[in-house]
């Protein structure tokens, strides 16, 4: 399943958080994206975290979002584009919480753009994209677009978020998830050994080329698996080790 944000969402990341997970860069807006269809991925990325993390119950971290439903949720089969019908939203909702599967193979998007695209396989597990959706003033429903024949189940649930804030350790360095804030000192991870703790932030850096010729040569190189460690909040305590693919063009040492 390949999932595809919005533009101006997409560009605040610093790389794809499908396959593997190399890393997550500072949120401008509150959003939250998680694959719940993917169990792999091992980077936790900010504003609610990305894919499994809640399945294990290791949120929330510091730093995520703090969701809480305000309404019954809704739920909806569709076929095609059409237009969900949610309600009235209370007073102080602030997003639409929803959890976007496909019942069969195709593309689906969202209101804001963000989309997902299904395999026959990905159908069958009906493969789901939880999202959060800003509300706009007088909105009562939400439109979920895809092809003639293309089927999906929508649970839509109006709900308001708070983000968390990062913790703080004894050398004053932050921990936690990136967000709308930024990125903290130390992010966390999921670690081979199916442990949570952190990594520094700096050491998910690659390299930014200085021009196309470049950009091109790194784009080609090929990817070696880089092992970094993980810590505990303390940035001293190592509890394991995090695998990280990095193109070999231009690799720093580490």
């Amino acid at each position: 399943m390949n999932v595809t944000m919005d533009d101006r969402f997409a560009a605040d990341l610093r790389a794809a958080l499908i396959d593997h997970v190399q890393t997550a860069s500072a949120r401008k807006r509150r959003r939250q994206w998680r694959i719940a269809a993917i169990t792999a991925v091992t980077v936790l990325a900010g504003s609610g975290g990305v894919a499994a993390a809640a399945a294990t119950g290791v949120l929330p971290l510091p730093g995520a979002d703090r969701v809480t439903p305000l309404a019954t949720p809704v739920d909806f089969t569709g076929v095609g584009t059409q237009s969900v019908p949610l309600g009235t939203p209370p007073a102080s909702t602030t997003t639409i919480d929803i959890k976007l599967s496909c019942l069969t193979a195709g593309t689906f998007s969202t209101a804001d753009g963000s989309s997902m695209e299904c395999s026959a396989d990905d159908a069958s597990r009906q493969a789901t994209m939880v999202w959060h959706l800003a509300t706009q003033r007088g909105q009562h429903s939400t439109t979920i677009t895809a092809d003639a024949g293309e089927r999906w189940r929508l649970v839509a649930t109006y709900s308001t978020v708070a983000t968390t804030a990062w913790g703080v350790n004894a050398d004053g360095l932050t921990y936690g998830v990136a967000n709308d804030h930024g990125t903290p000192d130390l992010i966390a991870v999921f670690a081979t050994n199916g442990k949570t703790g952190y990594v520094y932030a700096k050491s998910l850096d690659e390299p930014s080329p200085a021009n196309p010729s470049q950009a091109l040569q790194w784009q080609n190189s090929p990817l070696v698996t880089v092992r970094l460690p993980v810590y505990e909040p303390d940035g001293k305590t190592l509890i394991g080790e995090f695998d990280m693919q990095r193109h070999t063009a231009e690799l720093p040492a580490w």
